[in-house]
């Protein structure tokens, strides 16, 4: 999905989905089963249920009594007369359901990637779900690079987006979309080569090292340090202020977990890797852009434009519908009765995923999604606490990509994405899959 416009377009995710599914058949995840999982399972499901009974049909008086506005919303958009009782006594939670079903079609694969990367990585997998993910982000990173110096506003060159105003950068169709992918990525590399650092003592002789480290141009290590580099300097290249300040978090998380742990040469690694990315952030980023976007943000603050007047027009319609939401996946629709922000265009997110959430959940799917994420919290906590083995650098990466991303959050909705929503399941198996010990762990 990542690289045909990231999924977002249902000719992509319906048929990874059904995919998906296939997969899951063939590993046979444990749902549900082991004790230590069961209470996230049980309330991901729940999220997921809570999604699917907005789509179920109530009679209007109920709904009216739940969310006062929300027969004067449909009255906005549609025709009144149609819509309101009693030409309509039965009337689904959602204001758009066909957007609803694509949403809980995304969560639905978004849950089955968690469950499936699990058991891989229960299985002794994980260093091959990185290494995909790393190959993928540097043949997306390229794309990007080549893209931006050459000018190009096309999918590659050759596609035009069916997005109006879409402004491609790599395989997505946005590029605070790609920022998203790198934030989760990069630290999971990262945390991927301090895990497979050759243990061995370093020579004393210096030629015997230089032996060494050029030995090191043959294996996959230095693939994954280009990668790394190269994605990290797509998100510098783009201009997206919220994908440079994720990716700063991201980074800060990863040295903050991994501080103190593993041996001498560990520690060197970290060095060189950060030295690696301070040379190419300050070689080739696009800091003029990025001052630019700066003064534009301040700008359009000023005008009452830009993200800060987004938020005010998300924040009256959460109000409006504080219970059960307006629908999940329909704020693009239901915001255009309360948009007084960006006149002349249309708005289809909210720019900050939790303004998003309490918008189109309300306090129906606000609340189990609050608990899945303390108890995924709690999960991952327990497991870089209990993991003894050197896939502990694995899973702080990947706790530093979540980390990451939910920062990047408050000023996108990246996650919505589905290619970004499935990587983000995949860090989450990677940071709370079962510690106990399996054969064949790389």
């Amino acid at each position: 999905m990542t690289f045909l416009a990231g999924g977002v377009y249902p000719w992509v995710w319906v048929p990874a989905g059904i995919v998906l599914c296939g997969m899951a058949i063939a590993v046979r995840p444990d749902i549900a089963r082991q004790g230590r999982v069961r209470l996230l399972d049980i309330t991901l499901i729940g999220v997921l249920l809570a999604s699917l009974i907005q789509l179920m049909p109530a009679p209007a008086e109920w709904i009216r009594l739940i969310d006062p506005n929300a027969i004067k919303v449909r009255g906005a958009l549609w025709l009144p007369p149609l819509l309101a009782p009693p030409n309509l006594p039965w009337i689904p939670l959602s204001i758009f359901p066909s957007d609803t079903v694509k949403a809980a079609g995304i969560l639905f694969s978004s849950m089955v990637a968690f469950w499936i990367s699990r058991r891989v990585c229960e299985r002794g997998g994980t260093g091959r779900l990185v290494r995909a993910v790393v190959f993928i982000g540097l043949a997306a990173s390229m794309a990007a690079i080549v893209q931006r110096a050459q000018g190009i506003e096309l999918l590659y060159g050759v596609w035009r987006p069916l997005d109006v105003g879409a402004r491609p950068y790599g395989p997505f169709v946005n590029r605070n979309h790609l920022a998203t992918w790198v934030v989760m990525a990069c630290p999971l590399a990262l945390g991927y080569l301090l895990a497979r650092t050759p243990q061995r003592d370093n020579p004393r002789d210096f030629s015997q090292r230089v032996a060494n480290a050029l030995k090191q141009l043959g294996t996959i290590r230095i693939w994954i340090v280009v990668a790394v580099c190269l994605m990290t300097l797509a998100v510098l290249l783009s201009g997206s202020r919220s994908g440079v300040i994720g990716l700063m978090c991201a980074f800060a998380v990863s040295a903050l977990i991994t501080r103190g742990r593993g041996t001498l040469a560990v520690r060197r690694w970290v060095l060189l890797q950060f030295a690696l990315l301070a040379v190419v952030g300050l070689s080739f980023a696009n800091y003029d852009m990025l001052m630019r976007r700066l003064e534009e943000s301040i700008t359009h603050a000023e005008e009452g434009r830009g993200r800060i007047a987004i938020w005010t027009d998300a924040i009256r319609l959460a109000r409006d519908f504080p219970v059960a939401g307006t629908g999940a996946g329909t704020f693009g629709k239901a915001i255009t009765v309360y948009q007084t922000a960006e006149p002349g265009y249309a708005i289809d997110q909210a720019h900050n995923h939790y303004l998003q959430l309490m918008a189109e959940g309300g306090a129906w799917l606000l609340l189990p999604a609050a608990l899945a994420a303390g108890l995924f919290f709690l999960l991952a906590r327990r497991s870089l606490g209990q993991d003894l083995s050197s896939d502990y650098f694995i899973r702080a990466g990947a706790c530093a990509g979540i980390a990451g991303v939910l920062v990047q959050s408050i000023w996108e909705t990246g996650l919505t994405m589905p290619a970004n929503a499935l990587l983000f399941a995949m860090l989450a198996a990677i940071a709370t899959f079962d510690v106990l010990p399996r054969a064949g762990a790389a």
